[in-house]
């Protein structure tokens, strides 16, 4: 019995360390496109679903992830931003989970694994002794592992993003109505915190390496849906808004902020869910914030 539980769990070690996924293809794919790549995209989820290098008239990558913080955002800019040659723009995506977000919580516990061992950063939040350093069967519960498997099983990969970056499993023909999730989404994305001084100090410290680069950076708030906004703290959106406003204030020429949150461009049909863009949407959005990036380059 033991044997065969030590040859199952040999098994799914070598599938999650073998099968590509999104750290796998992001790393590969920017590093053969490093040398061509002018405008460089970071954020979480909302970024990754809601912005497609495709519609950019410049070169343009898309290094975010699903529930990636402000932290990775960093350590992620801090590894390419010498590396990338024609660099001209950066994009940060803010949305209303990130500034109040604090270093190793949430997703942060097991997700710092997948950038350290398929990314290749050197992530200072993880404990050498550790043992997900070795073993990734287990960064994640067991459940989710299955969930992975069956989805390999059934679908031959479990990649949700193309050669750019770009998030492309969130389809307008498979959207999910915003009121059945709203409230729930936004509960659970909500911590209670306003406190962002950390966050707020590592996006200012990448602006004025962007200052010394002559490099351009975009902060953006991604759209969001009518009825998810009534269920968020409007003090804290609010402070979202003004800590935004405050780096275009304190870097003028060097950095800007565009505010997409509640942009009347935007309507139901352009959201998978209660706060994510579906691929047209995000035709919309990355269109948007392209022309915008074409105005400040100038």
């Amino acid at each position: 019995m033991i044997g065969l539980f030590l040859i199952a769990a040999l098994a799914v070690e070598v599938f999650l360390r073998q099968v590509p996924n999104n750290y796998t293809l992001k790393q590969k794919s920017i590093e053969k496109q490093k040398n061509q790549i002018e405008v460089l995209l970071f954020g979480d989820s909302h970024c990754l679903y809601g912005l497609n290098p495709k519609y950019f008239s410049q070169p343009t990558f898309n290094l975010s992830n699903v529930s990636q913080t402000i932290y990775f955002d960093q350590l992620l800019f801090n590894q390419y931003v010498n590396r990338l040659p024609k660099l001209k723009q950066v994009v940060f995506c803010i949305e209303y989970t990130n500034l109040s977000q604090l270093d190793n919580t949430g997703d942060d516990g097991w997700r710092k694994f997948l950038y350290a061992r398929f990314m290749h950063v050197d992530v200072p939040s993880i404990n050498p002794f550790d043992p997900r350093n070795y073993l990734l069967t287990l960064t994640q519960s067991p459940y989710k592992t299955r969930d992975l498997i069956k989805r390999y099983i059934k679908k031959r990969t479990i990649l949700d993003c193309d050669l750019n970056g770009w998030g492309n499993n969130y389809l307008q023909k498979d959207r999910i109505p915003a009121e059945q999730v709203a409230s729930k989404r936004a509960k659970i994305q909500e911590d209670g915190l306003t406190d962002f001084t950390i966050n707020a100090r590592r996006i200012q410290e990448m602006i004025n390496l962007c200052k010394q680069k002559g490099i351009k950076v975009l902060i953006v708030s991604m759209p969001q849906t009518r009825v998810y906004e009534r269920y968020l703290n409007p003090k804290k959106l609010n402070k979202i808004i003004q800590t935004c406003t405050s780096f275009e204030q304190k870097n003028p020429g060097v950095a800007y902020y565009l505010n997409l949150f509640a942009d009347k461009r935007f309507n139901d049909e352009d959201f998978y869910d209660a706060d994510h863009l579906n691929d047209q949407g995000a035709v919309k959005s990355s269109e948007i914030v392209n022309n915008f990036l074409q105005r400040i380059s100038k």
